[in-house]
């Protein structure tokens, strides 16, 4: 309503909206009558109306749960694999197309087991979000930062060679040692470790050569975790 009709207002109706059994807010008409919305005025038909804003608001909100769960992970909020792989599909071809460089960093939490086993799977829960939410801070607003599968996240970084994705990761794996899980008083010490593969590198001539290139360096990382 215009700012300067306010003061015009003689007469309100208040129909309260709600959601999933809850009142959310309220459809409000105003009218310059005194005489429009009255006390002890039938209000069946403004009852009615709040009853379908109610529900094309459930709907929409339906709607887009469902269009948020078709792209992300549930827990973390990440990206999810699908989405990821297609983005990767993408970036390699304009990497290819305008010969700049493109780097995948595939990283898996050390060792996510021993977590849920000492502290529950409710921790290792939140030590998954923990990981991702640091992982969301360090990136690029270009990067694409999934979580890939459990404990595995996958990080695409378009137009960055590997070395700088290298650094990038050991940036990530410092701010991750000296930002601990803190939970109930108790300090949970998270590291991960963590391959990077380049469009660069000698044989990559797939998304998927990308991605394999990537993890292979990630478990040759593991076998030297003491």
């Amino acid at each position: 309503m215009p700012v300067d009709t306010v003061d015009d207002i003689r007469s309100v109706a208040l129909t309260p909206l709600s959601l999933d059994g809850e009142i959310i807010g309220s459809l409000n008409q105003g009218d310059t009558s005194v005489s429009r919305f009255e006390p002890g005025t039938d209000t069946s038909l403004l009852e009615q109306l709040g009853v379908k804003v109610s529900l094309c608001l459930s709907n929409v909100t339906a709607h887009e749960k469902l269009r948020y769960l078709a792209y992300r992970d549930v827990l973390t909020g990440l990206l999810n694999r699908r989405v990821v792989g297609n983005i990767l599909k993408r970036e390699f071809a304009r990497s290819r197309r305008y010969r700049s460089p493109l780097s995948v960093a595939f990283l898996d939490l050390n060792p996510f087991k021993a977590i849920n086993d000492t502290y529950g799977h409710e921790v290792g829960d939140l030590v998954l979000r923990h990981i991702a939410d640091i992982l969301s801070l360090l990136s690029r607003a270009s990067d694409a930062v999934s979580r890939y599968a459990g404990d595995e996240f996958v990080i695409i970084l378009p137009e960055t060679s590997r070395a700088n994705a290298d650094s990038l990761m050991k940036r990530i794996s410092k701010y991750t040692a000296d930002h601990p899980l803190i939970h109930e008083g108790r300090t949970i010490t998270v590291s991960f470790s963590y391959g990077c593969a380049a469009t660069t590198d000698h044989g990559i001539v797939s998304p998927d050569d990308l991605l394999r290139a990537a993890d292979r360096r990630l478990y040759r990382a593991k076998d030297r975790v003491p």
